[in-house]
């Protein structure tokens, strides 16, 4: 295998690594189902579909304290041969400046991956990441990845609390939080693209999901719309090497 491809898949297994730690906060589902009889409070009413350019900041802490600073944008819609879709873009540690992007796009009928690259910062190639490349390399890894839609586990029949959490940038928001089976108190909000803003495993008192900032515009993605397009192929993972 080609060296750079090879520093490609390390990246986004690193990338998917990170993004493990918030699997209880995001899941790639449809959205709520509200004929249950809604939600109980007008505080948090579901994920909301963020307007283009809105984005997010996640602090993400792994298993040995350290962390990393997480950014997911939005892109918005477009035509992919010919597929209406939309699209967002993630750099999983905005701190990082020979870290890696990646950008994926769903069918908005099917809700399906459609494309997916990646890009390098220090690079200037745009590379076509296989899904079935990224299935073997980490199953499920689509619960793993920021979420539009309100995952179903966060239906209005969850037994939630409210509050208010302000960021580190002084933004103050509404909150729900409940405890999930992973012991985990879950905090989300309808005002945050993504939705995400905390988690704390309970058992050990570790944040290990907190919301840095946020915006519902202004975003700029680092892989543009026509450097996704025209996306160079990658190579297939070889496992005997």
């Amino acid at each position: 295998m080609n060296k750079k491809y090879r520093n490609l898949i390390i990246i986004l297994v690193i990338l998917l690594i990170a993004l493990v730690f918030i699997i209880i906060l995001s899941n790639k589902k449809e959205q709520v189902d509200l004929t249950y009889g809604g939600w109980e409070s007008s505080v948090y009413t579901g994920f909301h579909r963020p307007n283009q350019g809105g984005w997010s900041e996640l602090i993400i802490v792994d298993e040995e304290g350290n962390q990393s600073l997480q950014r997911s944008i939005y892109l918005g819609q477009a035509k992919i041969d010919g597929v209406l879709a939309y699209g967002v873009e993630t750099d999983p540690d905005v701190l990082n400046n020979s870290g890696s992007i990646l950008q994926v796009w769903y069918d908005e009928n099917s809700d399906e991956i459609i494309k997916m690259v990646s890009k390098n910062k220090q690079e200037e190639d745009v590379i076509c990441v296989s899904q079935s490349l990224m299935e073997l390399i980490m199953p499920g890894f689509e619960t793993y990845l920021p979420s539009v839609f309100t995952p179903d586990k966060y239906h209005s029949l969850i037994d939630y609390t409210y509050d208010t959490f302000m960021t580190e940038t002084g933004k103050t928001i509404q909150i729900a939080k409940f405890v999930d089976e992973y012991q985990t108190e879950i905090w989300v909000s309808s005002e945050v693209p993504f939705g995400v803003v905390k988690g704390v495993f309970l058992p050990t008192n570790v944040t290990v999901v907190n919301l840095r900032d946020f915006s519902l515009s202004g975003a700029t993605p680092l892989i543009s719309l026509s450097e996704m397009m025209n996306c160079k192929a990658g190579e297939s993972l070889d496992l005997d090497q």
